[in-house]
């Protein structure tokens, strides 16, 4: 730290750690930061064990660094500088540094010496649960004894301002969700200013309800990705790979394309799809950065259908071979043309190239259809139309599409089934056509060719259990 120094308390006192000044401006009485002893205090108090109190004692005292670096610091007159965007630039500083296009972030980032930059695990970890803990209990505090730093921040919970600003603002900033707790304070939100009332949630369990998305047609799929190469393209190999990936593995489009080259095992061939956020990534921009997502998945793993998959390991060899650039600071699978990641390109290119080869694949409308479409076809086709060894009704049992999925709940599954509207029209349209051809509407009728087909069932299970006993 440059402007402070971390240190054992001595026995006598409740915290543990103490943080003091080592600005010679400051007066020997004020020299230790008040504010952090109370919250080494609250941490002793609490029982923590010892690592993990000097971790956070740690990871507050560099943020309390950073921004009484920043109470200091000249920034140009076009920079918004204010106690709020001080902290919620805090997540710039640790994960780009120097690298960062935050201007506060940048700027700090070569006043401290900020070379060595923090991933998302470790934030996610230890350094956003200290941080926010810090702030609630210097808040709780600053009502009586006020601190210089972060006065101004919590001052400013008389301010209304309107829960789409907070939405916004939490969206743009892992700052300000971290320390949400003392958003709320500083930005109430309104629970009874609707204008219209809502309406009650439906129970959709067997209310099947049409995909934002349509599932791209079972009988086009593979020839979606058996197409030949356009004249022109420079991308075809790398956009096969990825439609061949989405039909093997059932992926979201987000999760196949910030795939990674560690995350293919082609010993194995086996595809891994990983969460981007618990792992470093170099060679992004902090903007590249922004545009990773992560819905949540229960496994890492892929189960990769045929023909698919097959089709997958081809074009990624053509890909890696013919258009793929190995000379990038990234290591993500899918690129740009420009050897930028796929991923943070823009959505409605993407989906208007895939419509492209939707339709050359034959489909007459491509209303709805986009690269989401394909994992909508891989739970259709593994729940209902899957050949299962040993099983005269296609499908696998719904548990195990479940993992498929990667989906945590299994009603999320439950959408996939179509039992409910196609194969049960068919089973239905069977049925009014056998009764309709015999010309023979009697109910009793029927029920007598079920008892007889069964029974026919039952004799064929004795004669199976006599020839046994003869063996």
């Amino acid at each position: 730290m440059k402007n402070f120094l971390l240190v054992d308390a001595p026995l006598t006192s409740e915290a543990n750690y103490l943080l003091l000044h080592l600005d010679p401006g400051v007066p020997d009485e004020a020299r230790e930061f008040k504010p952090f002893t109370d919250y080494t205090a609250w941490l002793a108090r609490r029982g923590y064990a010892p690592n993990t109190e000097k971790a956070y004692s740690e990871h507050v005292g560099r943020f309390v660094d950073y921004v009484y670096e920043a109470s200091k610091t000249p920034f140009p007159a076009d920079v918004e500088v204010t106690i709020e965007t001080i902290i919620y630039s805090y997540q710039s500083f640790l994960m780009f540094g120097t690298g960062a296009s935050n201007p506060i972030a940048k700027t700090l980032a070569e006043r401290l010496g900020k070379v060595r930059l923090t991933g998302q695990s470790s934030i996610a970890q230890t350094i956003e649960s200290s941080i926010r803990w810090f702030l609630q209990v210097a808040e709780s505090k600053n009502i009586s004894a006020p601190d210089q730093l972060f006065s101004r921040f919590y001052s400013s919970r008389a301010e209304y301002r309107s829960q789409y600003e907070l939405s916004a603002q939490k969206a743009n900033s892992w700052m300000a969700a971290v320390i949400r707790d003392s958003l709320n304070s500083v930005l109430p939100k309104r629970k009874k200013d609707r204008l219209f009332a809502q309406a009650g949630r439906r129970d959709r369990k067997n209310d099947k309800q049409p995909f934002k998305t349509l599932p791209f047609p079972i009988e086009r799929s593979v020839d979606l990705v058996r197409q030949t190469k356009p004249g022109k393209s420079k991308t075809f190999y790398r956009d096969m790979t990825l439609y061949a990936l989405l039909g093997a593995t059932g992926a979201r489009s987000s999760e196949a394309l910030q795939v990674r080259m560690p995350d293919i095992d082609d010993d194995a061939f086996a595809v891994f799809l990983r969460d981007p956020f618990a792992r470093k990534t170099p060679g992004l921009t902090e903007e590249e950065h922004k545009l990773l997502s992560w819905k949540g998945r229960e496994t890492e793993i892929t189960f990769m259908i045929e023909p698919f998959a097959r089709i997958f390991w081809e074009s990624l060899e053509k890909y890696l071979a013919l258009e793929y650039n190995a000379s990038v600071g990234h290591d993500f699978l899918f690129q740009n043309t420009d050897g930028r990641p796929f991923f943070a390109s823009d959505r409605s290119s993407r989906d208007k190239t895939f419509k492209k080869y939707a339709l050359r694949a034959g489909l007459p409308d491509v209303t709805g259809i986009s690269p989401h479409s394909l994992r909508h076809m891989y739970g259709t086709y593994t729940l209902n139309y899957m050949p299962v060894p040993g099983q005269s009704i296609p499908g696998l049992p719904i548990t195990y599409v479940k993992i498929l999925m990667g989906h945590a709940s299994i009603t999320s599954t439950m959408k996939y089934a179509k039992h409910d509207t196609d194969i049960i029209d068919a089973y239905i349209q069977h049925a009014n056509q056998h009764v309709t051809q015999r010309g023979d509407a009697s109910f009793r009728a029927i029920r007598e060719e079920f008892f007889m087909r069964q029974l026919e069932v039952l004799k064929d299970e004795a004669n199976r259990i006599e020839g046994a006993k003869n063996d």
